[in-house]
């Protein structure tokens, strides 16, 4: 099924085309983003989670109870989120700019099996759900 593409779409899917290390870059990209992420000590949730529960803590005493004593550490905390954000999108980014060129490559030979496969599948699945297949 997937296997029958043109000339012209195998010719595309080359190294002219697409450098497969950049694959391994995009996997380095999520491996920096994996310590914001990851669940802290004993389970503890991320710290990026913590410090935006924070942020909102503060931001509640400052902008609905009016207390001026926390504007400092309000934007400050926010400043550093900001900063860390930022940081996260921008590698996101070089992950998702990789995996974009290589989807410029899809054949498009390819959708259309992809779309006779959801079909196929589904009917598969009906026969082993339950022994039986449903006309879809």
């Amino acid at each position: 099924m997937g296997e029958q593409i043109t000339n012209a779409e195998w010719e595309k899917i080359s190294p002219d085309n697409f450098e497969t290390a950049s694959l391994l870059r995009a996997v380095d990209a999520i491996d920096d983003l994996r310590g914001d992420f990851n669940d802290g000590e004993y389970s503890a949730p991320p710290q990026i989670r913590t410090d935006l529960l924070r942020l909102h803590e503060i931001a509640m005493a400052v902008i609905n109870e009016g207390s001026r004593s926390r504007v400092s550490a309000l934007f400050e905390l926010a400043s550093d989120l900001d900063e860390q954000i930022s940081h996260l999108v921008n590698r996101l980014d070089e992950v998702q700019d990789t995996l974009s060129q290589l989807m410029e490559l899809y054949p498009e030979s390819l959708y259309y099996d992809d779309i006779e496969g959801v079909s196929l599948g589904i009917e598969k699945f009906c026969a082993l759900s339950d022994n039986r297949c449903l006309e879809i």
